[in-house]
């Protein structure tokens, strides 16, 4: 499943009629998002008021169906969100069970948050009580500040013919745009050297892929189910199909990633031949202490990236995951992350050429991975063929049996 279609007037009348507090955010000429209160999320960007680009679940469709989601207190609630990782850490009771003992702390998500509002910039605040489960344990709190605001066109600046679009027109006009930062300020205090990090995870619909930019050879690890041949190596990095089908999550080595990630997918009629482009922007430390393990492997780190691919236990949705800058307790200064998340809705080869831009990956591989090609046939897109490699997988976690309550 890829979710229900759902308008803007449709998600603010949810919201409105469930008691949430919201706020509606102009991102671009045309795009605007809903910043929410209830577990601080973004949707969107929805262009033209249609409907939102992200991944929201059915219960949208519905009023008494969200009400009673909300009611429930469950996190999966779509859109783009912040949690505060290590996951291992802090949602993991016993790492040798790790489906069995997964708990998501009510005060991290969906939290209490206070909704502000200054001109352009939508203010979110919480505060998390964690307990963690690795060592050391103990309780740490958190304190999450969040402040979304749109983003400029990233591509306004350029010049030459690089930058034309259709007719010799800007590049940047030919597509449609609607654009976004949101800054996080992360500060804890707990009894111990106790690990933690922002973590920016966007639910997008499946059915597209993912591209992140990478150096040849990346290193990959395999968190849950190996992602066998959905992933492939190809000229600026490595293409991941995201089928909302098959549970995966993989991370991607500080050191060989650039941070900046991708997800394009075909949206509307075949024939029509459009797409839609997601990029997320963010800061990829290796010298950090980026602190996510899979959960059979205490020590593999180091992964400032993830994807994660769901089996449709969940709803059929995947993730875009960047993550912020690792704090270590008892009481370290605050630091503040500044995510990008670029959205561009235009013609195919258009989209593709943005993403040439702001990825590396070359246009004519972009677009043959909109119009249907597997990322293991994407390597023969440029010519004369490049002799890439495949990055193998880190096999840090084996395969396990789908669980029925899976969880990113």
């Amino acid at each position: 499943m890829t979710g229900p279609v759902v308008d803007l007037a449709a998600v603010e009348a949810r919201l409105a009629k469930a008691g949430i507090a919201f706020e509606r955010l102009a991102v671009g000429p045309d795009a605007v998002v809903v910043v929410s209160s209830y577990g601080g999320r973004v949707y969107g960007p929805f262009f033209a008021e249609g409907e939102a680009e992200n991944w929201l679940p059915d219960a949208f469709a519905d009023d008494d169906a969200f009400g009673a989601l909300v009611d429930s207190g469950d996190w999966n609630v779509g859109g783009d969100r912040v949690w505060i990782g290590p996951e291992i850490a802090y949602m993991i009771r016993d790492r040798d069970d790790y489906w069995g003992s997964y708990e998501m702390p009510p005060s991290l998500d969906p939290g209490r948050h206070d909704l502000g509002r200054t001109g352009d910039r939508v203010t979110l605040s919480r505060v998390a009580e964690l307990e963690a489960f690795t060592e050391p344990t103990g309780l740490v709190r958190a304190d999450l500040t969040l402040v979304v605001r749109p983003a400029a066109h990233p591509l306004r600046h350029l010049r030459g013919a690089s930058a034309g679009g259709p007719g010799g027109a800007p590049l940047a006009d030919a597509v449609e745009y609607g654009g976004y930062v949101t800054e996080v300020r992360l500060g804890i205090a707990s009894d111990g050297a106790h690990e933690a990090e922002s973590w920016m995870l966007d639910q997008v619909r499946a059915g597209g892929t993912a591209f992140v930019a990478a150096v040849p050879d990346t290193q990959v690890t395999d968190y849950y189910e190996p992602v066998g041949d959905l992933l492939a190596e190809v000229p600026g990095g490595v293409a991941v199909s995201l089928t909302g089908a098959d549970r995966f999550k993989i991370g991607f080595a500080a050191p060989h990633v650039t941070g900046r990630l991708g997800y394009v997918r075909a949206v509307g009629d075949p024939a029509d031949d459009r797409a839609v482009l997601f990029v997320r922007g963010s800061h990829s430390d290796p010298s950090a202490e980026y602190s996510e393990e899979p959960d059979p492997s205490p020590g593999v780190r180091g992964d400032s990236l993830h994807l994660y691919d769901d089996d449709g236990g969940l709803g059929g949705f995947a993730e875009i995951e960047a993550r912020g800058t690792p704090v270590l307790g008892p009481r370290p200064e605050a630091v503040t992350d500044r995510f990008a998340s670029w959205w561009f809705r235009g013609s195919t080869d258009d989209v593709a050429r943005v993403a040439q831009h702001l990825l590396g990956v070359p246009a004519a591989t972009v677009a043959r991975a909109v119009r249907g090609a597997a990322p293991r046939l994407l390597v023969s897109s440029v010519e004369p063929p490049t002799a890439t490699s495949t990055p193998t997988p880190t096999p840090a976690a084996p395969t396990r049996v789908p669980s029925p309550t899976p969880s990113p």
